[in-house]
């Protein structure tokens, strides 16, 4: 065959299989363009006329009800609006606004394709959504038109709809109506209704940086609001007079002499709500998820998670023990375990003067209470708690810088110490060199999985809750609820069913919950925790029902938190002061740590919380765990001489096995301090000891019925193992809150403190020189006096007697 005939056979086989490639790329294209026409054509069935409508539906107050159903907030857009034309609208406003929001405004159709394109570019880079394409026009559509759902056929409608806005209006008119329906937060509808209310004034009287922080509100206004985000609002308005400086509407050193002015806004006074700071939270979920325009003026249902009684009680606690003008602020999350869902929001003293939400938006330092992630990842990794540890302050070297960690007064240590004393006194020394065991990245890991949100550093410090941005007290109620709820987090909720007005479900929210620690280290940890709360720094948060917790302080006394559970509640109590990182040395007469007001703040709340939930305690995974006697002294396998027995839990494979040796021949042994205790637990502690009981029921007034409020011998004095140990226990009633004042005038300072401890208050102690040596250590004044009925967890201060000479 001749070379030319080959190449013509070549030829004809390439152009038929260029016709095929051809005409499969042509019916490729045809099958789409088809679909998009069908999608089109099935969307603009309902699509509204233009031409003929005149004006948008009118606007239906959403509801928000608490879980009972009680109506707790109406959100409504203002009725008061006025209309203003584009004339009355400052020109660097307009300008502002198609800068940060629309910058081709003046050259689209309705929608801007080099946008979408230049975002899904940027989108596409980045691995998330970070940038949008909506134009003014499909903002407007959205607003004004368009139903709240988030599906392709909505944006198909929203896109078809701009189209014809644009067709029909001018762009200018386009602009109007848009500046005359867009939000800008704290229920403002309209340009004019946000320079009066933000600013006091009339649109036309806003000047540069004013109309440059209106236009930046538009994108998030809870987010950059400048009433509770004082710091973003700022940033984005000066990002907006940049962007108006790049595209030439205003000078540079008009930019800067805007930026350099400070923001200066006018309160805004709004209406009481019930539990405002929980319908905030809720608010800004809805805005963020349906948009504002829905929430305000879509008439929707929303259904929470929000207990009145609790919300009370909360508030109650919080400000009867924070009683005074001067006091520090709290905040408070109680959260059923089971579900995650919220039942509790105290996020501040005075929504009014105060809308930063302290319980949602607030992250402060940990303190102590971050204890807990390190303990648990201890537990997970299988060292026990039983496990010695040196407890005297160190020095460990890290990349950089020294980390240097000493005891807090209420923890000192000196003498190794277990994992678990070690807890319960929140040793800082134990958790420092644990942390270096078990490693910062692990204990960030575990802390995440158990529900704590913000970003969290992994460096060693962590576990003494030195955080680099903090955490809020939703997170670590949430988080310590994963405990309650045997390792398992359930994802925290404020909404279980939003409907829309005519009854059509939007949205029904499940339990969304993920095993995030074994259960039996859940478990174990929780063992611990209850023993902070009976023997430990959390003494003050005993509710006289099985609960867990732990305390928190952060350096010079400037965040202090306790958080808590039983096995049907999880609560977080943080008490610092909103404005800074302000020093709390004398609040009442005290340095406020975590085991004082967070802990008596909590014990009130939990108390009426719960008082009509029958008490119950933490089920044992009985497979997982074993229960072991050790000497208390040496952590190993007690011995029949050893003075102090203890029955401690442990998960099966790290009990110790090794029998204790340093008790080699038989000692009399101290007697244990049970008064206060129920008779149970006096028994099982006594028991343990090895001491027989000896149980004598008696009417005493002031001490609920089956708390122990005497025995014999005497705690911390020695008997012989195997003697008896008479407890007296109250036969009486059940007693209310309110409590009688022991008169401890004239009485050693320990037995004062211990007196008024035993009947439910606070002992404030301060100190005066005295010349009479017989008066040194004893009570000289007290106030109230004893006889006084008060309410229990109420302070009692005493002056106690120093001698000159001693």
């Amino acid at each position: 065959m001749s070379r030319a005939r080959r190449r013509r056979i070549v030829r004809k086989r390439r152009g038929r299989f260029l016709r095929i490639i051809s005409l499969g790329v042509f019916f490729t294209f045809l099958t789409l363009f088809l679909a998009a026409a069908g999608i089109l054509a099935s969307c603009a069935k309902d699509l509204p006329r233009l031409e003929s409508q005149t004006a948008p539906e009118a606007a239906q107050t959403t509801k928000i009800y608490a879980a009972d159903g009680s109506l707790i907030a109406n959100l409504y857009a203002e009725q008061n609006r006025v209309i203003v034309s584009l004339s009355e609208i400052p020109k660097s406003l307009q300008d502002a606004v198609i800068t940060i929001e629309d910058q081709r405004f003046y050259k689209h159709k309705g929608v801007d394709f080099e946008a979408i394109a230049r975002a899904a570019i940027i989108n596409l880079k980045r691995g998330k959504i970070v940038e949008g394409a909506s134009t003014i026009t499909q903002q407007y559509v959205k607003n004004t038109f368009i139903t709240p759902e988030k599906t392709l056929r909505r944006k198909i409608k929203e896109a078809v709809l701009a189209y014809q806005v644009e067709k029909k209006y001018s762009k200018k008119t386009i602009l109007e109506k848009y500046l005359n329906t867009i939000y800008f937060g704290h229920g403002c509808y309209g340009i004019e209704t946000a320079a009066e209310t933000f600013f006091g004034k009339k649109a036309r009287d806003l000047n540069l940086p004013e109309c440059a922080l209106l236009a930046g509100l538009i994108k998030s206004p809870s987010y950059y609001s400048p009433h509770t985000n004082p710091d973003k609002a700022k940033a984005r308005r000066d990002l907006v007079l940049k962007k108006m400086a790049e595209l030439g509407f205003i000078t540079a050193e008009e930019a800067a002499a805007a930026q350099a002015a400070p923001i200066q806004v006018q309160e805004i006074k709004e209406k009481p709500i019930r539990a405002p700071y929980f319908v905030e939270y809720v608010k800004q979920i809805l805005i963020d998820k349906y948009g504002a325009n829905a929430v305000f003026k879509g008439g929707m249902r929303v259904f929470t998670t929000l207990d009145l009684k609790m919300q009370a009680y909360a508030e109650e606690a919080a400000w009867s023990t924070l009683n005074r003008p001067e006091d520090p602020s709290a905040a408070i999350v109680a959260i059923d375990p089971k579900t995650g869902y919220i039942k509790v929001i105290v996020g501040g003293r005075d929504f009014n003067t105060q809308k930063f939400n302290l319980a949602v938006q607030g992250r402060r330092q940990a303190g102590s209470s971050f204890k807990t992630f390190v303990l648990a990842t201890a537990i997970e990794d299988g060292i026990s708690p039983n496990k010695v540890y040196q407890s005297t302050p160190l020095t460990i070297r890290l990349p950089g810088k020294d980390w240097r960690v000493r005891n807090a007064t209420e923890g000192s240590g000196g003498p190794p110490m277990t994992l678990r004393e070690g807890t319960i006194k929140s040793v800082n020394a134990v958790f420092a060199r644990l942390i270096m065991e078990v490693g910062a990245k692990n204990v960030v890991s575990i802390a995440k999985k158990m529900g704590i949100t913000s970003p969290l550093d992994p460096n060693p410090a962590i576990a003494l809750g030195g955080l680099k941005i903090g955490v809020s007290p939703l997170e670590m109620a949430s988080a310590y609820g994963t405990l309650a709820n045997h390792g398992v987090h359930c994802k925290p909720s404020g909404i279980l069913k939003i409907t829309d007005s005519k009854g059509k479900v939007l949205e029904e929210n499940k339990v969304d919950e993920k095993m995030a620690i074994n259960p039996m280290t859940a478990y174990v940890v929780t063992d611990i925790l209850q023993d902070v709360i009976k023997y430990g720094t959390g003494r003050r948060a005993n509710i006289q029902r099985p609960a867990a917790g732990k305390t928190g302080t952060t350096q010079n006394y400037r965040d202090a938190w306790f958080i808590g559970y039983t096995p049907d509640l999880a609560a977080s109590v943080w008490v610092g002061y909103p404005q800074g990182q302000i020093e709390m040395k004398n609040v009442h007469g005290i340095r406020v740590v975590g085991g004082s007001f967070p802990a008596q703040i909590w014990a009130k709340f939990m108390y009426k919380a719960l008082e009509d939930t029958p008490p119950s305690r933490f089920p044992v995974p009985e497979s997982e765990v074993v229960r072991v006697k050790v000497c208390k002294d040496s952590g190993l396998l007690a011995s029949i001489y050893c003075p102090n027995l203890v029955t401690r839990t442990f998960v099966r494979g790290t009990e110790p096995t090794k029998l204790c040796n340093i008790h080699t021949a038989p000692q009399r042994v101290i007697v244990p301090n049970v008064v206060g205790l129920t008779a149970e637990e006096a028994k099982t502690i006594l028991t343990e000891v090895g001491f027989k009981v000896n149980q004598v029921d008696e009417v005493y007034p002031g001490v609920p019925k089956g708390e122990v409020f005497n025995q014999k011998p005497k705690e911390r004095t020695k008997a012989e193992p195997g003697s008896t140990v008479t407890i007296s226990v109250s036969a009486g009633e059940p007693v209310s809150q309110k409590t009688t004042v022991p008169n401890v005038l004239g009485i050693e300072e320990h037995e004062a403190i211990r007196s008024i401890d035993r009947a439910g208050l606070l002992a404030i102690v301060s100190y005066e020189k005295t010349s009479i040596s017989s008066e040194n250590g004893r009570v000289i004044k007290q106030n109230p006096l004893g006889g006084t009925t008060v309410d229990r967890g109420s302070n009692v201060s005493i002056r106690v007697a120093r001698h000159e000479g001693s």
